[in-house]
């Protein structure tokens, strides 16, 4: 076995390789690695050999072939290693709390928790078992959801919320994001994404998520593979980024983001624990404040005194992407026919498309307070959400030249012709409802309504004429719509219920008529053939009741 100290002063008195070999019966190789190993070292003096321990000498020249020194309870390298592969690899902590349990010859003691870590991976090293991940500075964020959620009391009632967390790291740096949410739903998950970005102050080119159906789809059933589903995609393209959702079962590929939930789970899901959040505003204020503090934290690696804050600033803000001037907003899609007034209704509110695509569906899309109307994946119609409910958005451009001339369309002529089958009110109260829309197509759903009202029977059309005759009398300013119609309708059949008819007051007359108690006269209540129903007979009847009567 090779004395490497003996090596290594030797060459520090400048012995020749040839005498060195000759002196220590080690080949070549040998004394040009310990030469290498102190000039990547800065040994330069006899004394900087003399003070390195049996450890150090071990870590420096630990080749996969020597275990340990004599002086320490020896393992098997190569099998430690094996242990820590595969799916059912095991801790290092457990591994050396097994080596603890050899049992040591006299002389012998065994190697601390970190000297094990580290004589594992010098041989891992020397012996290039793994490949190390180089990250690009700016370049990838990883992002996904805290196994572990929080909770928000409502003060009121104590109810709890589960609070999912949402966190984000860049690999290069370490920078650590994370704020918290109702849901998991895509909504909240793209705002996250916005939210790391603004905190960040830029953009990476790249995205890495795992395979939560809120940023990828399967493509086909039973296929593994997965692609980025529409609403994630159109959210980085926004930001000039695209994203690469990991395999299946790979965890390892969002490495950097594993370990990022592990530091949130202690350092800010962990330690807040104990206190109580009345919202969800308190929580994410706390949650901030960690957040600042494990990001600004030294040392952040081994040694080295410096944080994730700072490796940042010095090397990865410069070269993230510039945010977009105007903050993403979310995307909703809907959709609808467009009605015979050449409108679309979509939450309450009418808005007009060229009337060509009357009887036709379009996909609506709504971003903030702008709406795209989009028919064979072009845009015809670009109007403003307002912010009432129940109103009309229309384009005179939509509206055709001539109604009469439009087929399929709503007209003016035609509600006005349908309105003379019902009488002359309505037909007023549908003129007054047209004339006074500055478009009068506007007025087309209100006169549809109305009409409808006297579907049905005849009741109901001589009814709806009534209320409008009654609407158009009073005169009290009141717009004709067709709420008020329908108001006039119900008033209308309130009071034909109230008012009592003759069969009820017949019924009334004879409850009111005290009982009688003396016994009936049934002399005669029997049935008689037509001869009794005679005329000569029914004079002799009366004229016998008379005598009857002035007798008594």
């Amino acid at each position: 076995m090779t004395d490497y100290r003996f090596v290594m002063l030797l060459l520090m008195q400048q012995w020749s390789f040839r005498q060195i070999a000759q002196r220590a019966r080690c080949s070549h190789a040998t004394i040009a690695k310990a030469k290498q190993i102190c000039e990547d070292h800065g040994f330069t003096t006899v004394a900087d050999i003399e003070q390195l321990t049996a450890e150090d000498l071990e870590l420096l020249f630990l080749d996969g072939r020597k275990t340990v020194s004599d002086e320490f309870v020896g393992f098997d390298l190569a099998r430690m290693v094996k242990r820590r592969t595969g799916i059912a690899k095991a801790p290092l902590k457990v591994l050396w709390a097994r080596y603890l349990e050899t049992e040591a010859a006299p002389g012998q003691r065994h190697y601390s928790y970190q000297r094990f870590c580290q004589i594992v991976g010098q041989y891992v090293d020397v012996n290039q078992l793994t490949m190390r991940i180089q990250h690009v500075p700016a370049h990838t964020m990883q992002v996904d959801w805290a196994g572990q959620k929080m909770v928000v009391f409502d003060p009121i009632t104590g109810a709890k919320t589960r609070v999912s967390i949402f966190v984000a790291s860049l690999p290069y740096s370490g920078l650590v994001f994370a704020y918290g949410y109702g849901n998991e739903r895509q909504p909240n998950w793209l705002d996250g994404h916005k939210r790391a970005f603004e905190y960040a102050g830029g953009v990476t080119q790249v995205v890495i998520p795992d395979n939560t159906s809120t940023a990828s789809n399967q493509i086909t059933k039973g296929d593994r593979a997965r692609e980025v589903n529409q609403a994630y995609e159109e959210f980085l393209a926004y930001y000039t980024t695209a994203a690469v959702p990991t395999n299946p079962n790979a965890p390892q590929e969002k490495g950097n983001v594993e370990a990022g939930v592990k530091v949130v789970t202690h350092e800010i899901i962990q330690f807040l624990a104990d206190r109580r959040f009345a919202s969800l505003d308190e929580l994410n204020a706390a949650i901030g404040q960690r957040v600042d503090f494990i990001n600004a934290r030294t040392p952040f690696r081994g040694n080295q005194e410096v944080s994730r804050q700072d490796l940042f600033e010095e090397h990865e803000r410069h070269a993230l992407l510039h945010l977009p001037e105007q903050q993403w907003q979310p995307v909703v899609w809907r959709k609808s026919k467009v009605n015979r007034d050449y409108h679309i209704e979509i939450a309450t509110v009418k808005y007009s498309v060229p009337y060509a695509y009357a009887g036709q569906s379009v996909d609506v899309r709504i971003i903030g307070d702008q709406l795209a109307v989009m028919a064979n994946n072009q845009i015809i119609a670009h109007p403003a959400v307002p912010d009432a409910k129940h109103v009309f958005i229309t384009d005179v451009d939509h509206a055709p030249a001539h109604h009469r001339a439009a087929s399929g369309l709503w007209t003016g002529a035609y509600f006005v012709r349908q309105a003379h089958k019902i009488g002359p009110a309505t037909v007023e109260a549908i003129k007054q409802v047209l004339h006074r829309q500055r478009i009068e197509a506007q007025g087309y759903r209100t006169c549809q309504n109305i009409l409808h009202l006297a579907k049905g029977s005849t009741e109901k059309k001589r009814l709806l004429e009534q209320a409008c005759h009654e609407l158009i009398v009073q005169d009290t300013g009141r717009l004709i719509s067709y709420t008020s119609v329908k108001q006039q309708l119900a008033a209308l059949r309130a009071l034909a219920t109230d008012r009592p008819t003759t069969g009820a007051a017949r019924s009334n007359q004879r409850s009111a008529t005290p009982l009688v108690t003396e016994p009936r006269d049934t002399r005669g209540a029997h049935l008689a053939g037509p001869d009794r129903f005679s005329l000569d007979a029914l004079l002799q009847h009366r004229k016998d009741d008379q005598q009857d009567g002035g007798q008594r």
